[in-house]
């Protein structure tokens, strides 16, 4: 058994009315969840692995609004592993542009940081089949959901393009070098937009020239034609820098730029943060958040996430200091 607690206060102004919000806020830094997994050793080189997670928020104890009241939202899946043959699993978890952009993100993760840009670095999927393959440095993912959102759409009869998805990723770690890339294609939820897509190309990478500092750099493509969340998530490219500094083992410091063309409409959004850990203990630290990002005229970016939307045009401040504890 395992998790991850995370609240603080947490404010931004210019949101919908073009009021400032302040808010007791959960996961600020991280995601509070908990979790139950397991492994069993069948022999050979081969075992059966299984892994139970669910988001909740800490200040109501409900489960959280993305999960769409599933128990196990994060995580809910059995696969087996073999040491020389990958991972299969089956059930519902990560899509890879989750799985890939966590070591991706200056900001790790934070309000702030790439979930900001793009909520489907945050993305799951149900109905899936994962296969994962490592040997030393290299590491290649796919993924295909027969149903990726199977709470507000089910499998239509002759029509089996309906709210399909397909990730592919490859990627090269070697300690001081991270080497991404991913595919990623869904189909809409709908007989109407079931032949209508979105698809993500993203390449990016990490580079640790010293024990202390880790340099950030990656580009994402967005191109969505699905007439049911092209108005949430428009056609983009996105472009993003940042480092990460260890002033010393207790206390970190991060800063990051993330800059947005709309191909969709003509604007752009530039969303810049810093961050800082001090670390209480190896499960308990204190973190302090900040942004700013500046929106040209048709761009509503938030420096909230999609639950506090900006006013279209208008810059935004985000602020937030809270407690995060691993358990």
């Amino acid at each position: 058994m395992y998790g991850v607690i995370d609240t603080g206060i947490a404010f931004g102004n210019h949101t919908t009315g073009n009021t400032s919000a302040w808010k007791l806020n959960n996961g600020n830094r991280a995601a509070t969840r908990w979790g139950l997994k397991g492994r069993e050793d069948l022999g050979g080189g081969l075992a059966t692995i299984f892994q139970l997670e669910t988001g909740f928020d800490v200040n109501t104890g409900a489960i959280v609004a993305p999960q769409a009241g599933r128990i196990f939202g994060r995580h809910a899946y059995v696969g087996l592993d073999s040491k020389d043959y990958g991972q299969l699993l089956l059930g519902r978890t990560w899509t890879i542009p989750f799985r890939y952009g966590i070591p991706l993100d200056p900001l790790n993760y934070s309000l702030y940081g790439l979930v900001a840009q793009d909520s489907e670095f945050a993305g799951h999927a149900d109905n899936m089949l994962a296969y994962n393959l490592k040997k030393g440095p290299f590491e290649f993912n796919s993924l295909y959901s027969f149903g990726y959102e199977a709470v507000t759409a089910a499998a239509i009869p002759g029509n089996y393009r309906v709210d399909k998805e397909v990730d592919v990723g490859a990627r090269y770690v070697d300690g001081l070098i991270n080497v991404s890339a991913f595919y990623t294609q869904r189909q809409g939820t709908t007989a109407a937009t079931g032949n209508q897509d979105e698809r993500r190309f993203l390449i990016g990478g990490t580079y640790a020239p010293t024990s202390k500092t880790t340099l950030y750099a990656g580009y994402e493509l967005l191109l969505n034609d699905v007439a049911t969340t092209v108005a949430s998530q428009p056609s983009r490219s996105m472009f993003y820098a940042g480092a990460r500094y260890y002033i010393t083992p207790f206390i970190d410091v991060a800063a990051a730029s993330y800059y947005t063309s709309y191909r969709a409409f003509s604007g752009h959004a530039l969303s810049s943060g810093l961050q800082a850990d001090y670390l209480l203990s190896k499960r308990t630290s204190l973190y302090v958040n900040g942004t700013y990002v500046v929106n040209s005229s048709k761009s509503k970016l938030s420096a909230l996430g999609a639950a506090i939307p900006a006013v279209a045009g208008a810059n935004q401040l985000g602020l937030s200091v809270g407690v995060l504890h691993n358990f």
